[in-house]
């Protein structure tokens, strides 16, 4: 069971002034974030660390299911700190929406001091013993993000697949 997860917000400079990360945005009623965060609080995961300019702290944290803890960090070291584990840390490298009916993809797990290895210079998804894990759909955009809206109407969970209205 994976009990920590890494969760990469889109870096500040590919933010437009004034435009909310992803994660921020709001589908069927909540934000992709609280989504996230209930998918992966319900797999066992306790605790995040999300990789946000630390401006976004409140909106993070406003997100968190009450079992679930979170740092929120810009920082290299502190996310090294994080992975100071050998137990395995899942890692979504974007924002994505869970659902159980996706595939394996961009996610995966590797154990924390593995992480810790291969990103010591440079973040890579080269990382050693990483397995890819299914059940959520990235967002590459807000294209993307707007393209997936019908799919999730107010309260999905992501168990039901929600076809579009003709």
């Amino acid at each position: 069971m994976t009990e920590r997860a890494v969760i990469f917000f889109e870096p500040n400079e590919a933010l437009a002034d004034g435009v909310r990360p992803l994660a921020l945005e709001e589908v069927g009623g909540e934000t992709v974030l609280r989504r996230m965060f209930r998918a992966l609080s319900d797999s066992g995961v306790k605790t995040c660390f999300v990789a946000a300019p630390p401006a976004y702290d409140a909106d993070i944290r406003a997100c968190l299911p009450p079992d679930m803890s979170v740092t929120v960090s810009d920082r290299h070291d502190a996310l090294m700190e994080f992975l100071d584990t050998s137990g395995a840390v899942a890692v979504l490298p974007r924002a994505a929406l869970p659902m159980k009916q996706a595939g394996a993809g961009f996610a995966y797990a590797a154990p924390g001091r593995s992480l810790r290895d291969a990103w010591a210079v440079r973040l890579t998804n080269a990382v050693q013993d990483a397995q890819l894990l299914s059940g959520w759909l990235p967002l590459f955009g807000r294209d993307t993000l707007d393209e997936l809206r019908p799919l999730f109407p107010p309260e999905s969970d992501g168990t039901r697949f929600h076809a579009k209205p003709d």
